[in-house]
This record gives structure tokens, sequence and C-alpha cells, in this order.
């Protein structure tokens, strides 16, 4: 499958020109997004609830950008970038986005949960479109006041003008992705990715190391030095793999020792059919329902397994080791 990857050198700002963003929600990557759209010569409103019922209104105002209600910003804007969380986005468009939408405006989601699986319905006559560059908020910050980028991607799901996509590439020049690169993709790859990844990669790693602390503690093993081992000699070695690919680091930046363990005893501890089903399951959608249910319920599973993770050995050990060995 090849890919186009869109540069700085291909994409044009005009799409922007004359054009008033705004950003709606300033949290993490909505203050960050702000910003570097603001310095690349965009002009940037913000949207939030109230200042009696956000800091974050009175935060965008400390930080310079002219502040007003979502449905106030969304009349002002030609350009739409949400940034709220997902599940805050539907009640929040149907009561403060959509009455105030027009023919021809652009709605850019960072993530496309709400419009692959119906919970948002733009008009026909609004460009639906999508750009997320691959960081936490301040590491796109960062990344950009370092004259850098960070890797992202864009997807149209509905053209309403005829340039939906030079729209959503034009918002990524402004936040600086294309500064390293930025791929065209489906709402669905996008979506259904983000939500794997974060299953697999952020959910196996987390209980693989927690399962690692565990059995070393289980048998007898010193809970700092568990602790250790379980997180930060991880922490330098994923650093490693990401500047000189895994190979490298596996055949000539480990111990032989480390080597032969990686490569003989590493497969053992993946349940791939495991990681397949969950594959297969999110494809079907029932990541995405049994999430939606979670938070319509107000999440009772998640606060229930926070108060037992918050309380188990691993995290008690975690607080003392940082006050001993440092951060």
């Amino acid at each position: 499958m090849t890919e186009k990857i869109y540069r700085d050198a291909d994409v044009d700002m005009a799409p922007l020109q004359g054009k008033t963003v705004a950003v709606i929600g300033y949290g993490i990557q909505g203050k960050a997004q702000a910003a570097n759209a603001r310095d690349s010569g965009v002009k940037v409103i913000v949207g939030t609830r109230s200042a009696e019922e956000s800091p974050s209104r009175k935060q965008a105002e400390a930080d310079g950008f002219a502040a007003y209600s979502i449905g106030e910003a969304t009349r002002l804007a030609d350009v739409l970038l949400i940034e709220l969380a997902d599940p805050a986005q539907p009640p929040i468009y149907k009561a403060e986005i959509a009455p105030h939408l027009s023919a021809g405006k652009t709605i850019c989601f960072c993530h496309g949960f709400n419009v692959l699986y119906g919970a948002i319905q733009p008009p026909k006559d609004v460009n639906t479109v999508l750009f997320v560059p691959n960081a936490p908020g301040h590491f796109v910050r960062q990344k950009y006041l370092a004259g850098e980028g960070i890797y992202g991607c864009v997807a149209v799901d509905h053209d309403a003008t005829g340039d939906a996509l030079a729209i959503a590439l034009a918002v990524a020049k402004a936040v600086g992705s294309t500064r390293a690169g930025v791929v065209e993709m489906s709402f669905q790859h996008e979506t259904e990715g983000d939500n794997f990844e974060e299953q697999i990669l952020y959910g196996g790693a987390i209980h693989l190391m927690k399962m690692c602390f565990q059995t070393m503690v289980d048998n007898g093993y010193p809970p700092s030095f568990a602790y250790a081992k379980a997180i930060r000699s991880l922490r330098c070695v994923i650093d490693v793999m990401d500047e000189v690919g895994i190979e490298e680091y596996v055949s000539r930046r480990c111990s032989r020792t480390a080597e032969f363990a990686i490569r003989t005893r590493g497969p053992r501890v993946i349940n791939e059919e495991a990681i397949r089903e969950i594959f297969r399951e999110t494809e079907r959608g029932e990541f995405a329902r049994d999430w939606m249910q979670e938070w319509a319920l107000g999440m009772p599973m998640l606060h229930r397994l926070r108060r037992t993770a918050a309380a188990g050995e691993m995290e008690q050990t975690g607080r003392q080791w940082r006050q001993e060995f440092g951060t």
C-alpha cells in the first residue's frame, strides 16, 4: 500500500487566509493547536463553556485569545477545530454547535469517533474533516516551538465545498504537522486504529508492567527493585527503539542475553488470538458501544477500577520510589 505524504512544500495555507478558525475546547490539545495556528498567522478564536463553568475560558483569555461561548464561536468561525472529549461532543454539538452552523463552514474533528458511529451527523452543506497530530498537546507545542512537527493524519468524511481536503491540510500545516509529514486516511481507519492501539499497546503494556512487578514481588524481590525493572527499564528502551528502530536496538544496542530473551521468550507472553479478537470487536463497533454505555451510566466500571488500581501495591511502591530515587 503506497501512502501520499504531505509535507510543507505540498500544502498551501491559502484556504485559511481571511478565515476565522475557532478552537472548540481549550484543553491540552486545543491549547496547543490554537497557539501553533496563531503563530502560523491564522486568525484564531476560542469557544468554551462560560467562565463560571470552566477555568479554560479565563486561561484562553490570559493566553491572548478572544474567547466566546461555543455557540457564538461557531457563528463567527469559518473553520471549527473540535477539541472536546469524545463523550462530551454529541450533547454540545446538538445544543450549541448545530444551531449556529451555516453552509460552507468546515468542522474539523480531532478524532473520528462520533462521526463514524453516527452520534454526530453534520449537515450536507458543511465540510466534515479530520486532523490528528500523533502526540499529546504539550509535545505538539514543544515540537512546533523547536521548528519541528508531529506526524499526523487528515481525513475527509464529506466535501461540501470542493476543497475540504485542502482545508484539512492547511490546518495540519498551521499546527506544524506537515513539517514532519501528514497522510490521508479514512475516518474509520483513524478512529478504529486509535481505539485498537489504546487497547493493545497502552492496555497491554501497562498490564505487562503490572504483571512483571507482581510476579517478582510475589517471589520475594524487593518492591523497589521490581518497580524499577517493571517501569524504569522500559522507559529508556522505548526511546532508543523510537530513535533507531527495533532491530537496530535488539541486534546492536542491547546485550546478547537481552536479545536472546527478546527473541525466544517474548512471543510467549503475547496472546495473538486475543489481539486479533480485540481488533474484530473494534471493527464491529463493540468497543465503541461498550464505552458509550459506560459513559452514559456515569462510568461506574472505570471508577471502581480506578479505586482498585490506586490502592494496589505497585502504585504505593511507585509513590515511594519516586520520592527516594527521583523522577
